[in-house]
């Protein structure tokens, strides 16, 4: 499934999303409460980037994926995906800045009355998508999650790595170009999350920047991809082939 040509959409000077993908953190503070889930974190990721987020329960891995899909707003500091300061985005262009943007949840969010092709096309339907492209698309996610044969299939009568495929051909199905998943193998066996991983990576190796928070260490340590540590909502190590362990102690 080739990878769709985002349109540049401008609203009050501002440019929702390019084709190609950079995230920059800088100095962002993230507060509930009177807890401090990100201290003054910086960082950035270059177009193109297959990079995990790892670290312990509450170091804030989630924090930063919900604040580049505007789940939630920084305390302080700046969220950039590519120019655009998604935190100071109108609210009347986030869904345009979602639909280029795919995300990837762990308890895959699948609606249980739809088919596998209804749940992948229904982001289409919901912009209006005409009938055959919807059919196109789908058909092009079903093919790259390996799932062809499960089109009609609903939820229940999936294992869970199928569930997971599902939501990941749903998250791929715009052709955004970046993809962000959180946890997307907390439910699963340890050879059904190396399938999973391994897909994330050929979707990145299509063109799509892939950002993933994970707990998974044995698959971080073989990808050896680039490792971002988190501890205490701060970033403690930043290594382009990096290993779970010796990055997130």
């Amino acid at each position: 499934m080739p990878l769709i040509k985002p349109i540049q959409v401008l609203s009050d000077n501002i440019i929702v999303i390019e084709k190609l993908i950079m995230i920059q953190f800088l100095n962002v503070t993230k507060m509930y409460g009177e807890l401090k889930a990100l201290d003054n974190l910086t960082f950035q990721i270059n177009l193109g980037e297959m990079v995990f987020i790892v670290g312990p329960s509450g170091a804030g891995k989630s924090t930063v994926l919900r604040l580049l899909y505007r789940e939630e707003k920084p305390t302080s500091g700046q969220v950039f995906v590519s120019n655009v300061d998604v935190s100071r985005l109108p609210n009347s262009q986030m869904p345009l800045l979602r639909r280029r943007m795919g995300v990837v949840f762990q308890d895959f969010k699948l609606l249980q009355n739809k088919t596998s092709f209804e749940n992948i096309a229904y982001p289409l339907f919901a912009i209006g998508m005409d009938q055959n492209e919807i059919k196109k698309r789908v058909h092009g996610a079903l093919k790259v999650v390996g799932l062809t044969n499960k089109a009609n299939d609903f939820p229940k009568n999936l294992s869970g790595g199928e569930q997971q495929r599902v939501g990941i051909a749903r998250a791929i199905v715009q052709g955004p170009a970046l993809l962000v998943a959180d946890e997307p193998t907390g439910n699963l066996d340890p050879a059904t999350s190396m399938e999973i991983f391994q897909l994330l990576e050929r979707i990145n190796q299509r063109g799509t920047t892939v950002l993933v928070a994970t707990h998974n260490q044995p698959v971080v340590d073989q990808m050896r991809k680039r490792v971002l540590a988190l501890n205490s909502g701060r970033m403690v190590s930043d290594v382009k082939t990096g290993t779970y362990i010796s990055q997130a102690n």
